[in-house]
């Protein structure tokens, strides 16, 4: 998915005014931002699986930020 974004890049948000996309395992989420464990661990999997993506939005079109992202979902 990264790879075939146009306008949306892949990166850290770094207060930028560009579009970015950054993507994280669960295990280092699991191990940074959350401590889920048993049946809270497993929930969270049902609901969010294996990975999870952070979009952040600046300043562009919101029509060439949907096409953008409609192409490869």
């Amino acid at each position: 998915m990264i790879d075939k974004l146009r306008i949306v890049h892949y990166a850290l948000s770094r207060s930028h005014h560009r579009r970015l996309i950054f993507w994280m395992r669960t295990e280092a989420l699991m191990q940074s931002s959350f401590r889920l464990e048993g049946a809270q661990l497993a929930s969270y999997r049902d609901f969010a699986g294996d990975v999870v993506f952070r979009l952040s939005v600046g300043l562009e079109d919101p029509e060439d930020l949907i096409a953008d992202l409609a192409q490869v979902l």
